[in-house]
């Protein structure tokens, strides 16, 4: 009995140092990630966007305003052609439900179970549809590589960077086209499948505060992507023979 926990605990550290040896260095991971997700078919992704903004006015009341988004998305890059369901909720204002189904010529939208509408500019309803691509994360990883950590955890990588810094603060702001704040603090976590280099789950976090405005604003994203070159297509394709058209070429997502 002694000679088999012996045995155990001699084999222990080759264990780990193995575990250790396997982990590839960053700049592999993120290009075998780039590389995997550049001719994908097809994948799901459900992303949850949230906005919440608290002001402090002079009478020391607190006024909170909270918008958020949840999308639902099936894509077909390849065949530029994606559909999926949003949900869109402001404080002021009652939620509102849509669907999408996109093709490469004609972008079809419909809310609240309404008459759908055709846009002659897919990517209009596309970009609505996503709230953000895929392609933005893989970029927004990239981001968190160069300034935070990446670990191997059993079987997923790792990508994570907690606090602020005005470099990544600047390029995180170029990427989702928003305006710089100097006092943003960020705690970011993003997974990647450790066998596929899949991205599978995020989670974003950014607070603005503002003390001589005494306000607070959080910007929150979390996503989750799968069935990579697997998703179906839908069986039945709604009539969109009484659609209204549309010539709007403006971007309405987030």
């Amino acid at each position: 009995m002694k000679k088999i926990i012996l045995f155990a605990l001699l084999l222990l550290p080759f264990s780990l140092f193995s575990a250790c040896a396997a982990a590839l260095p960053g700049e592999e991971v993120l290009q075998n990630l780039t590389n995997r997700s550049a001719d994908l078919e097809s994948y799901h992704q459900f992303v949850v966007f949230r906005t919440t903004t608290t002001k402090e006015d002079l009478n020391g009341a607190t006024a909170v305003n909270e918008q958020y988004a949840t999308a639902d998305a099936t894509l077909f890059p390849e065949e530029k052609i994606g559909y999926g369901k949003r949900i869109d909720k402001n404080s002021a204002y009652p939620t509102t439900k849509s669907e999408f189904y996109v093709t490469p010529e004609v972008g079809y939208t419909r809310t609240d179970d309404a008459d759908w509408t055709a846009y002659a500019t897919p990517d209009v309803p596309l970009a609505s549809l996503q709230i953000y691509p895929l392609e933005t994360f893989i970029e927004l990883s990239q981001i968190i590589e160069a300034y935070g950590t990446l670990e191997l955890r059993g079987d997923e990588y790792l990508l994570s960077f907690s606090g602020s810094d005005d470099a990544l603060n600047k390029e995180i702001n170029y990427l989702f086209q928003t305006l710089p704040s100097e006092q943003t603090e960020y705690d970011i976590e993003i997974r990647l499948d450790a066998e596929t280099f899949y991205l599978t789950a995020f989670s974003y976090l950014s607070t603005v505060t503002r003390t001589d405005q005494k306000t607070v604003a959080t910007t929150e994203l979390t996503g989750e992507f799968d069935l990579y070159d697997q998703a179906k297509k839908l069986k039945t394709v709604p009539d969109f023979d009484a659609a209204d058209t549309t010539a709007e070429t403006a971007d309405s997502s987030f």
